[in-house]
């Protein structure tokens, strides 16, 4: 058996997510449906990370073992040939046995973006901003939340999610806001909450003990949790 890691790009918009499930368009599915069409046989994909429906990603990776002894270049041509236009299989080659794209990734790097304003065109993959922020007051919101932490209260789950983000980013390019996370391993949502509480902060709508509230699992202002379509998985690191 050869073990064949991929780097994927594909826009989440029109899937369920990256995990396979019945009857429900997945990128792990279609995936699996293509490589069966090519092998002959049932095949799974597994990959870095179960984004959520709607997330978006830059370079995915996913690993699956088989039988083929197709050149990993001519099976990224076949694999291709299969997917639909919002999934692109950008790199293909042979891996050590025992590399899993999930349990041997270091790290991940997620980009949000933002717009202040409406934008129709940008709108499918952005967060539409319709109340002024204050990007300084922004960056001040990524002092609580960098370094190591139990995210889980954050993110409203009961069983303990200790996480550590070795960056916090912020860049403005005309009226569009990028927001760029580090971290070792994340949870469900989490990124998402993460742009949720900073944008609030920014806005103006909470403090930064209400952030670090609900880090600590206490009562606090609400803030929402930032729109799935935003955000991007933009890297692994192995």
């Amino acid at each position: 058996m050869r073990n064949i890691r991929l780097v994927i790009e594909y826009d989440g918009s029109g899937f369920f997510g990256w995990q396979y499930q019945p009857r429900r368009r997945t990128v792990q599915g279609e995936l699996q449906s293509a490589l069966e069409k090519i092998t002959g046989k049932p095949t799974t994909v597994y990959g870095c990370s179960r984004t959520d429906s709607g997330v978006s990603a830059r370079n995915y990776v996913a690993n699956f073992f088989t039988e083929s002894r197709l050149d990993p270049e001519r099976l990224r041509k076949a694999v291709n040939f299969h997917l639909p236009r919002a999934i692109l299989v950008k790199q293909a080659e042979e891996a050590p046995p025992d590399f899993h794209a999930r349990y041997s990734a270091k790290g991940k790097t997620y980009q949000y973006c933002l717009v202040r304003g409406r934008s129709p065109l940008r709108s499918p993959q952005a967060w539409e901003l319709r109340s002024p922020v204050d990007t300084a007051r922004m960056r001040r919101a990524f002092k609580p939340l960098a370094g190591r932490h139990d995210f889980a209260p954050l993110c409203h789950l009961n069983s303990p999610g200790v996480c550590t983000l070795s960056l916090l980013d912020l860049s403005e390019s005309g009226d569009e806001i990028l927001v760029t996370v580090r971290g070792n391993r994340f949870l469900y949502k989490m990124v998402r909450r993460i742009v949720g509480a900073v944008v609030t902060y920014g806005a103006g709508g909470i403090t930064l003990a209400d952030i670090r509230a609900s880090l600590a699992g206490r009562k606090h202002k609400p803030f929402p949790t930032a729109p799935a379509h935003g955000l991007v998985l933009d890297r692994v690191e192995y």
